[in-house]
């Protein structure tokens, strides 16, 4: 990402590559399923303006170390970004998580609630409904069947919402082109990894124990995502917030940019600690 610090980090025997761009307050940004963390480019470009801004290359994508396992785990990659925030001096941060993402940040605010200032939950999921399943598990099992070109397609049909493909398909050929060109694949043992990684997620019976002020970001044309498990993550953390992106499907804050940047940097500047202490 252009004007990013980088460096890696060593946690647990992993090399974890870490970008950092903007100053303020720590936001810790991780990124879901088989993308690296230079994916949020477009929200960090907002966030860096206000907000130190950490992007992690989860284990398995981007540059960072790609173990051949069967699985990462989610409990793990939370780990290993707790890992990271010691090693770069970080005691407290926010966390904005997508999708895989989501659930580790979920992960870190369950077992680290002290260091979490405050959580953004976006196109996430507490537990896998047979539909997910379904979706990640046929995306897990043509990786490295089916030229990548067609698997992108099929990806694309069902994250994207359906006003998204029919309106504006220059937008999905424009982001397929941007996978296509990133110098820095994932290999189809690594992506499976990670699919398992997702499909073993459950925290539905441990969302109580999140103490951060929480925004849930969804689209509610999500086909990963149904709307029941979004509205049973908001009512599994107490006093959390929820923002549905009207016409937005699982990608939700690239199809509808401005207005997913508006409202989640508000939710950050609203939490900053200097903000609390002039309060």
């Amino acid at each position: 990402m252009e004007g990013a610090r980088e460096r890696y980090v060593t946690v647990n025997g992993l090399r974890i590559f870490v970008q950092e761009i903007g100053s303020g307050e720590p936001l810790l940004l991780l990124m879901g399923l088989g993308a690296a963390g230079d994916k949020w480019e477009a929200n960090a470009a907002v966030y860096k303006e206000h907000f130190r801004c950490i992007l992690i290359d989860n284990c398995g994508a981007g540059r960072s170390d790609k173990p051949e396992r069967e699985s990462y785990s989610v409990a793990e990659m939370a780990e290993t970004a707790v890992g990271v925030l010691d090693a770069l001096g970080v005691e407290r941060a926010h966390l904005n998580g997508i999708s895989m993402g989501g659930a580790i940040a979920q992960e870190i605010a369950i077992r680290h609630p002290e260091r979490v200032r405050s959580l953004i939950l976006t196109s996430t999921f507490c537990r896998v409904t047979n539909t997910f399943r379904a979706a990640i598990g046929i995306l897990r099992d043509l990786t490295g069947v089916i030229d990548p070109q067609t698997r992108k397609r099929l990806n694309q049909w069902m994250t994207f919402s359906q006003k998204t493909q029919n309106e504006r398909p220059e937008f999905l050929t424009e982001m397929a082109a941007w996978d296509a060109a990133y110098p820095y694949p994932m290999p189809a043992y690594a992506y499976k990894a990670q699919c398992n990684a997702c499909l073993a997620h459950d925290a539905s019976d441990r969302l109580d124990r999140i103490q951060a002020p929480t925004l849930i970001a969804a689209g509610r044309c999500d086909l990963f995502v149904p709307l029941t498990v979004t509205e049973e993550l908001h009512a599994g953390i107490a006093g959390s917030e929820l923002y549905l992106c009207e016409n937005g499907g699982h990608v939700h804050e690239w199809e509808y940019l401005d207005d997913y940047n508006r409202v989640t940097l508000d939710f950050l500047l609203a939490h900053r600690e200097k903000q609390e202490a002039q309060t």
